[in-house]
């Protein structure tokens, strides 16, 4: 009798995963669970079990990705490290070619792509002549007025009538000709000492407003050669005086009669003694270290001189002279080397127009003429660290890295601006107390000569920092405009967003506060209107590109208070800040409309993007063509629910940048000087009307 097979025992759908079971989770009976595959672990399910695990542990599907995965964080650790990695040393592998064939290649963005989100395309805008294409200037990645198409040329200067200037030096704004042509007689020492050189009652004068104006600031001619290698000497006999001695005290005269408020801005008495400082190079062209310090208080006429902030463009071929001199001399090699006498003179001299350089390279999208690695000139007062001068010159060293990622053709990597921005901290704890930011404003500020010097280099060391912080994170706070205009604060790049927006309101107080300091000499300084200029167009920016996010209506308020300085000096880029104001309340009015209703982004329509440096434009004849190495991000979707009251923008180490979710509550208690929306645009302040008592009790002076 055939034996009887006994029926299979079907198997029962198991009610939940091993994983779920474990974990004492409801399962979705769908394999692999959503719990597993959120946690990593859809391979194993829905038998295989974690065992002695942790719930943060993901499970790699085979060796081979977890070799990608060790491959991809050496060469992280290549990048987060300046130094060779005892990890990365051959010594502990095998086979180093295997390990290499194994690491993901870099792929470089094509044009017309995306960019990498941790990657930022290299930028530069050119401007042609209307009449002549073949002249023409490069800006890099500049974001500034240079690149504000509504700056006029001014026109030539001309000797003023009645002049007892002899020869024709016809100069003009343009100084790039620095031995300009004479009609007539050469002239010699004695006739230049004759016709330039003021009587030596006003030369001291001059002398004492240079150095209670501008001499705090720079070190180029310090007092001491003043006193005892210069002065002593202009009014002895003539043929004692060395043509370039001349020219450097004449030059010292022509910046303080430019500082001089009893007179009027660009005098004749400034402009005499800085033609005569030009005749004088002419005679003794010869390369030197007085030559060198000759330039450099050259270049202060030019962007001191003038109604604009666009001097520094003239001034550039003969820095680019002047450094090329340091170099010819040896004056990027300490001193020390040879013994030399006067080691401590050439260091600062060297620091001193270095920093120029660089800070001018920055501002102008170039590369400094001198790289780091060629330096080895020892930083002066290394036995006074709490000076302002010794500080100026450790932060040359980090707006130096800042400019060779500025003007490089590889792209930038996001972690390369995290370490700079965490050396940029770094530098400010580290500054002595008088010249940190927690000093509060005093009414000494105003009556101690002594803390009116502190609170002045203090106010510039801050502005340079905080300008420090606005170019290096620029670039990637305009990416995160585009790719996150709803609320910028969602983007992986927030934090550079969020630096920018801090930076600009630091730039706006200090700018104030240097009004407040300087009175009306703050309207013959050019550079903080320049660094104003980019502080403004920034913020305007973040609002027009970004209306509805939760800081629009703050960030507005802080715009208001920077177009308020403008206003209050004669200044041509008001005419550019005001317009961007404009279209930043228009922005913020209309954030609520539907989709359908918002105004297309279309031509002449970027121009806060093409000021800030947002991709490769050209500019002729007055019109702009721009071609972006980003995306264009279309503004859609905003809604009304997304406003809220202002919010007080917080400093950038107050957030923890690895939280995902942001509160109003993180943005509170930390800005100051909010406007109210009724208010914002009742601010309308003149120069002459300005209520200096009511301006320093607004910022707690008084």
């Amino acid at each position: 009798m055939p034996a009887v097979e006994k029926p299979v025992a079907k198997r029962k759908k198991p009610l939940s995963c091993a994983e779920c079971r474990r974990l004492k989770l409801k399962c979705e009976l769908v394999f692999p669970c959503a719990h597993c595959v959120k946690r990593g672990l859809a391979s194993i399910c829905p038998e295989g079990e974690l065992v002695n695990g942790s719930r943060r542990t993901k499970i790699l599907a085979s060796t081979e990705d977890l070799h990608k995965r060790i491959a991809a964080l050496e060469e992280a650790l290549k990048v987060a490290t300046s130094s060779r990695h005892p990890l990365l040393e051959d010594s502990l592998y095998a086979n180093r070619k295997e390990i290499k064939s194994r690491s993901p290649p870099l792929q470089t963005p094509n044009p017309g792509t995306s960019s990498p989100p941790d990657s930022l395309p290299s930028v530069s805008h050119l401007t042609l002549n209307e009449n002549d294409p073949h002249r023409s200037r490069y800006y890099g990645a500049a974001g500034s007025v240079y690149l504000s198409k509504h700056v006029k040329q001014e026109p030539p200067e001309t000797s003023p009538v009645g002049s007892s200037n002899q020869y024709d030096l016809a100069s003009s704004l343009d100084y790039s000709d620095f031995f300009p042509p004479y009609t007539g007689l050469r002239p010699d020492i004695k006739d230049i000492i004759a016709n330039y050189l003021p009587p030596p009652e006003v030369t001291i004068s001059l002398a004492d407003t240079y150095y209670r104006t501008y001499g705090w600031v720079t070190n180029i001619v310090q007092r001491d050669i003043w006193d005892h290698n210069l002065f002593p000497y202009l009014y002895q006999d003539p043929a004692l005086v060395r043509p370039q001695h001349l020219a450097l005290s004449l030059l010292v005269l022509s910046v303080g009669a430019l500082m001089d408020l009893s007179r009027p801005p660009h005098n004749d008495l400034a402009r005499n003694c800085f033609n005569g400082a030009r005749a004088c190079l002419s005679l003794d062209p010869s390369h030197s270290m007085t030559f060198c310090q000759c330039i450099y208080l050259y270049g202060t006429y030019i962007m001191n001189g003038g109604t604009q902030t666009t001097g520094g463009d003239a001034f550039w071929p003969l820095l680019r002279m002047a450094m090329g001199i340091c170099e010819s001399i040896g004056l990027h090699r300490d001193g020390s080397l040879w013994n030399l006498d006067g080691v401590m003179e050439r260091r600062i001299v060297f620091w001193e127009i270095h920093g120029l350089d660089v800070l001018q390279s920055v501002s102008l999208g170039r590369g400094q003429c001198i790289s780091d690695w060629n330096i080895d000139v020892q930083i002066p007062f290394a036995n006074d660290d709490t000076g302002y001068h010794y500080r100026s010159y450790i932060l040359t060293k980090i707006w130096s890295q800042i400019n060779e990622k500025q003007v490089r053709i590889k792209p930038w990597i996001y972690s390369e601006v995290h370490e700079i921005d965490r050396q940029i901290s770094a530098f400010q704890d580290d500054l002595p107390y008088h010249l940190s930011p927690v000093v509060p404003p005093s009414p000494d500020d105003l009556t101690d000569p002594i803390k009116h010097k502190e609170a002045y280099q203090r106010n510039m060391l801050l502005l340079y920092i905080n300008e420090a912080r606005l170019t290096l994170h620029r670039g990637w706070c305009i990416r995160a405009l585009r790719e996150s205009p709803i609320e910028p604060l969602s983007s992986p790049l927030k934090q550079s967003y969020l630096t920018c927006l801090e930076a600009c309101r630091a730039i706006i107080s200090l700018v104030r506060n240097m009004v407040v300091l300087q009175g009306q000499l703050i309207h013959r300084r050019w550079h903080f209107f320049f660094h104003l200029f980019g502080a403004c167009v920034c913020l305007a920016a973040a609002v027009i590109r970004a209306p509805a996010s939760s800081l629009a209506r703050t960030i507005l308020a802080e715009l208001e208070s920077g177009v308020a300085l403008f206003k209050m000096t004669d200044r041509e880029e008001l005419v550019t800040v005001d317009r961007l104001r404009d279209k930043a309340v228009r922005a913020l009015h209309n954030a609520g409309r539907l989709p359908d209703d918002q105004d297309h982004e279309g031509e002449g329509e970027t121009e806060d993007l093409d000021l800030l440096g947002a991709g490769v434009t050209i500019t002729r004849t007055g019109t702009t063509t721009t071609t972006t190495t980003m995306p264009n991000v279309s503004r859609s979707g905003f809604k009304s629910d997304l406003f809220t009251q202002p919010l007080h923008l917080p400093l950038v180490d107050q957030i923890d940048t690895n939280t995902a979710d942001f509160s109003n509550q993180e943005f509170t208690d930390v800005m100051s000087n909010i406007v109210d929306e009724q208010n914002l645009n009742s601010v309308n302040w003149e120069w002459n009307d300005f209520d200096m008592d009511a301006f320093l009790h607004e910022i707690g002076v008084l």
